[in-house]
């Protein structure tokens, strides 16, 4: 029996395609991307053509074996990943690994919803893998590894390890960091409100303006001084106020287009406060199946990975009969609305919208989640907007002029250009409303984008009906002090926004982008904004101070269009990566090492045999301490590698570059070979680098340190532990320490800190070591050996008297436990209470002394147990400092109004709710460590 194969990226997607389709089809999930660049080295040839070197990814791996099975036993595979450049990437590598798995044809099917008749309707006009998309992806993968591991490690270096540079990612930190600055440098500047009640005729009513205008000029009132010069001529004799002018302009206020991308993470982000990450996860939720009831599932948006705003026309013809029947007549238009796409945007794909018009958000409440009925009701209301008829508005506007009395000899500094007024001063108070006719679009949407606010759109109302002309009684005038206000912090929404006006980043990538630079903690959430971190500062400083065109915004941008244009097949993606290489190296300075080997295979096999024939005399071989260095059977491990069709690794690389180096330095044919080959620079680069790296720096070992190794020379040592392929001797590495500490009388202050930490491990078995720790320097702290800021260490300490007596008893109430709990498995891992216990009393005897979190597990363990424990909780009370429970603070949870608590985790402690596993808040660090 024929049987046929599709393959999309999730299990969720998988399980909706399959019901549609039944059991005669296979449908099975990749988990995402199938194949990558290599973890650990560049994994691009650069000069064979940028090519790139792939490997499974970890789920990869996982899921070869079950898709090569299936591919085997299919007549055709159906590659339905999403329809943009990561899904066309994956497909691509997916026919890649499958291919000679089975004889049966490829097929490249997409859809922008999960529909039955999307799904069919894909199935009867199947395509081919788009090469152009295809090569986009790669472009813009290549291009986000160079120049990772080029710059990176010029960040470990100057900055510290574990920071990243990233194309996009380093662009949007720029953006933050400089909108942080404008806010550090902004200087508040001091203004003046002068409101005026007025009492009109005809009809008779209070009407609130605002000082607007002076002599025609707008008013900037400055001071108070000012301020009450201006209050006290109003409120003077002889002032008269008349009504100005009196208009009403009608306005249409149109629908804005449905949601792509960049909108929906704004709006979602402003109006339900949900991170661009959460709002991608619940989308990709409702896109990709919900259970609505009798076991059916479907799909209910479309593909939210967008940057069209271009409709269906089924879908609008559908939109408008419900309109219609819902609203009536006049709340359709009379052609439907067409919205415009930037030039960039993808026209094939369309906005996000509901795959059903008829499924309102109220019919599916009892099926969806809190945050995924939310966000569907968004989405639904600003499509169901969207093809609405406008709003019909007024804009009402009342100005009444107040003059003569003693504004007609005041003269006043008070225009924006600082100007003084000359005397016969005439003040313009102004009073304005929006008067909505017909509500259009506005019944059932009326938020507004970010960057399109209007402030009348607050001035709700009608004002009365006055006639130019009329007197007007002034009956109250308030003056309120204002500062004017620094530019807002970023939110997530507002960034997105910000890099989509730059042209920074795609629809894919957004919520990836600001991810990453919170995850990295170059940026904290401080409520709803985003606010650099001091590592954030640095990175950014050194990046833009190092290569400011890199990471500037319209560099940035500009590589942006030059991706769609190899999407669009109007660029070559390697002449795009190859002028690119060219800046990047001219950025850097050719001062970084080009991470892995940056030849061919077949071109770095052909250069050895040229430099290393088989009569080549090698240098003797050198032995460095344990290490025994010899060139002949490095190349020859190297030419086996190739013969393998292995690449060799960035240290093989570098270590061969030194190689070079070496003899060139003594060959001139040696030499010529290596300038033919192009390698010139990077030999010297590699040689200097070698040289330059510091000296290890040995301490002469003062006489505690040395009674210490004579102290510890006669301890007992632990058994020699496994763990994978490594063994690890406490006594072996004990003795060539105190070998090298009694050959030469020095040792390194890496040696000296692993010491710190061996005497720590054994500090119960060390007589007199509170007093070793206290004569060396080593401060007294936790279990764990560190560094002090002058690069001492930092060992641990035997317990006070006071807690070894906690300790003690904590472990005799262990004793009285009869009967354990069976072992439980979580993964790969095994929870065993009784060896957890032994583990513990084993360590105490030892060192004398247990972790606070160690002691914290204890408790915690022996409360599972406290039944078996006669008077358990009076001993755990009398022990003073030991809390069973975690400790209550005064503040409230600013998610649900618990109180907070501390509690420890993970080597320290953190603030979180009390009210967990309900609610999961957790404080930020900066909190947490106040406490």
């Amino acid at each position: 029996m024929s049987k046929t194969l599709v393959v999309v990226e999730s299990p969720a997607k998988a399980r909706t395609i399959g019901r549609f389709l039944g059991s005669a089809v296979d449908v099975l999930a990749s988990m995402g991307h199938v194949r990558d660049l290599p973890l650990r080295e560049l994994g691009v040839h650069i000069n064979d053509d940028f090519r790139p070197d792939y490997e499974l990814t970890l789920n990869g791996k996982k899921v070869i074996k079950s898709l090569r099975a299936a591919a085997a036993q299919a007549d055709k595979v159906y590659l339905a990943t999403d329809p943009d450049r990561e899904g066309e990437a994956i497909a691509w590598h997916l026919k890649a690994i499958l291919q000679n798995a089975t004889k049966g044809p490829f097929h490249r099917i997409t859809f922008h919803e999960i529909t039955q008749n999307a799904i069919r309707n894909s199935l009867s006009h199947p395509g081919e893998i788009a090469e152009d998309l295809v090569n986009a992806q790669q472009a813009r993968r290549v291009l986000d590894r160079l120049v990772g591991y080029q710059v990176s490690p010029m960040l470990w270096r100057h900055v510290g390890r574990g920071t990243s540079a990233g194309r996009v990612q380093s662009v949007a930190l720029r953006l933050i960091v400089e909108r942080e600055r404008e806010i550090q440098a902004f200087k508040p500047e001091e203004y003046w409100n002068l409101d005026a009640m007025f009492l009109t005729p005809e009809p008779k009513t209070r009407l609130k303006t605002r000082l607007s205008r002076l002599n025609g000029e707008k008013a900037v009132v400055s001071d108070a001084a000012t301020a009450e010069l201006l209050e006290h001529a109003l409120q003077s004799a002889g002032v008269v106020h008349k009504v100005a002018k009196v208009t009403s302009n009608p306005r249409k206020q149109y629908a804005p287009p449905p949601f792509i991308t960049s909108t929906l993470q704004q709006a979602a982000g402003s109006y339900l406060k949900f991170g661009t990450t959460q709002t991608m996860r619940v989308a990709q939720e409702l896109y990709e199946g919900v259970e609505i009831g009798k076991g059916a599932a479907s799909g209910l948006i479309t593909y939210m990975r967008t940057d069209s705003v271009s409709i269906a026309k089924e879908a609008q013809e559908e939109a408008a009969e419900f309109i219609r029947k819902t609203f009536g007549g006049d709340y359709l238009p009379e052609k439907p609305n067409v919205y415009r796409s930037r030039k960039s945007a993808q026209e094939a794909h369309e906005a996000i919208r509901p795959t059903d018009i008829k499924r309102t958000p109220d019919s599916l409440s009892p099926y969806l989640s809190g945050p995924q009925l939310k966000l569907y009701r968004l989405i639904w209301n600003r499509f169901v907007a969207s093809q609405m008829s406008p709003a019909r508005q007024l804009d009402h506007v009342i100005e009444i002029e107040s003059s003569e009395g003693e504004l007609a000899t005041l003269k006043l500094p008070v225009t924006e250009d600082k100007k003084v007024l000359k005397p016969g001063i005439v003040c313009t108070f102004r009073a304005a409303a929006r008067e909505t006719k017909f509500q259009g679009y506005l019944a059932v949407y009326s938020m507004k984008d970010i960057g399109d606010e209007d402030e009348m759109d607050n001035l709700g109302g009608v004002l009365p009906p006055l006639n130019p002309g009329s007197l007007c009684e002034l009956l109250e005038l308030l003056k309120e002090q204002c500062f004017t206000s620094p530019p807002s912090r970023y939110s997530e929404a507002s960034l997105v926004k910000a890099l989509e006006q730059n042209g920074v980043g795609r629809p894919s990538t957004f919520a990836a982008t600001v991810n990453t630079i919170l995850e990295r903690e170059y940026v904290n959430k401080e409520k709803s904004s985003l606010a650099p971190t001091k590592l954030g500062f640095e990175v950014n400083d050194f990046l833009v101070q190092q290569m400011p065109d890199l990471f500037n915004v319209g560099f940035t941008a500009e590589m942006e269009d030059q991706l769609d244009k190899i999407e669009e097949g109007d660029l070559d993606w390697v002449a795009m990566l190859k002028k690119f290489y060219q800046q990047l190296q001219s950025w850097m300075g050719h001062g970084e090492i080009q991470p892995g080997a940056p030849i061919p295979g077949k071109e770095l096999e052909s250069l050895l045999n040229r430099l290393f024939p088989k009569d080549f005399v090698y240098a003797e071989a050198v032995k460095k301490g344990r290490n025994v260095y010899d060139d002949g059977k490095f190349i020859t491990s190297i030419r086996k590698q190739l013969a393998e069709k292995k690449v060799p690794t960035e240290r093989q690389w570098k270590a061969l570059l030194n190689t070079f180096g070496r003899y060139a330095a003594d060959n001139t044919d040696f030499l010529t070979v290596i300038k033919e080959s192009g390698l010139e620079e990077q030999v010297k680069n590699a040689v200097a680098a070698s040289k330059s790296k510091p000296e290890k720096i040995t301490q002469e070992l003062p006489p505690e340190l040395l009674k210490l190794l004579e102290a510890m020379d006669k301890i007992e040592w632990e058994k020699p532990v496994k763990r994978g392929k490594r063994v690890y001797d406490d006594a072996k590495f004990f003795r060539s320490l105190h070998r090298q500490a009694q050959g030469g009388g020095s040792l390194t202050e890496a040696q000296i800190l692993v010491l710190s930490k061996l005497a720590a491990k054994y500090a119960g078995k060390i007589e007199g070591y509170a007093e070793f720790s206290t004569a060396l320097g080593w401060q007294q702290g936790t279990n764990t050996a560190a560094t002090s800021e002058n690069g001492a260490p930092v060992a641990a300490a035997a317990a006070s008297p006071e807690e070894v007596e906690k300790i003690k008893m904590l472990l005799g109430m262990t004793a009285q436990i009869q009967t354990w709990r069976e072992p439980s498995g979580k993964g790969k891992r095994v929870y065993d209470d009784r060896e957890f216990v032994n583990s513990l009393e084993n360590q105490f005897r030892q060192k004398g002394s247990l972790s606070e979190r160690q002691v914290a597990a204890l408790v915690k363990l022996l409360s599972k147990y406290s039944e078996q424990i006669p008077d358990f909780k009076e001993k755990a009370g009398s022990l003073g400092g030991i809390s069973l429970q975690p400790k209550q603070l005064d503040e409230k949870c600013p998610n649900c109004g618990a109180p907070l608590v501390q509690r420890m985790g993970r080597g320290r402690p953190f603030v979180g709710c009390s009210a967990f596993p309900k609610c999961r808040y957790i404080a930020p660090k900066k909190k947490t460590e106040e406490q």
